[in-house]
């Protein structure tokens, strides 16, 4: 896996927030900012339980009101996707004993929290596909640069060579955040926090 960001700074895990793989190598140079780029892609969701102890701190525990203080100790006792998503592990006494949390509602707001996760987890699995140009039949193109796309799908094409396909790993926060997306009727199309995989090809990159 080839990192496009840098590993969090200080972290336990060296797991970028951004990565993609070749599948198979492109040629020529790379797209330039104002390029019309056409792309194939077809995008799946991997779930909570992929995520690193950063992960769960960066784009989970920092976007719950009052809780981001706790960030020291969950990255103390390594708390990652698999903890998290837990039921039986992650409990209202491990946090109050574990993550030494004294107010008893703040413990109840973190375990509310953490039972979300797995509600959205089981409505919307690892491996579900969310969107895809394949699927409907017809490439993608926006111009390179201009914030049209998710920020991972920007870094990741920046780094594409014509008739390159690669498979690009992104976490929430270079993805759809903690709101997630929806379709202009309101359903939900990648819940919130969501970590995203796409398989992408990229067509063609025309200079401006």
């Amino acid at each position: 896996w080839i990192p496009l960001v840098d590993a969090t700074e200080g972290s336990n895990d060296d797991i970028p927030a951004v990565r993609k793989h070749i599948l198979a190598e492109g040629e020529g140079d790379l797209p330039s900012k104002g390029s019309t780029i056409e792309l194939e892609y077809t995008g799946t969701l991997l779930g909570q339980k992929s995520w690193s102890t950063t992960d769960v701190v960066d784009c989970w525990l920092s976007q719950l009101q009052g809780l981001d203080q706790l960030s020291p100790k969950f990255t103390e006792n390594e708390i990652d996707g698999s903890k998290l998503t837990n039921e039986s592990f992650f409990t209202e006494e491990y946090c109050t004993s574990q993550l030494e949390i004294i107010n008893k509602i703040q413990a109840k707001k973190l375990i509310m929290a953490s039972r979300r996760l797995i509600k959205q987890q089981e409505e919307y699995p690892p491996g579900t596909e969310f969107d895809s140009s394949v699927s409907r039949g017809k490439n993608y193109s926006f111009v390179l640069g201009q914030g049209k796309v998710i920020k991972a799908m920007e870094l990741a094409v920046r780094s594409m060579k014509v008739g390159e396909r690669a498979l690009l790993v992104c976490r929430s926060d270079y993805g759809y955040g903690a709101e997630g997306l929806r379709t202009g009727k309101g359903d939900v199309m990648v819940p919130p926090f969501a970590t995203l995989c796409f398989e992408l090809n990229l067509i063609s990159a025309a200079s401006s």
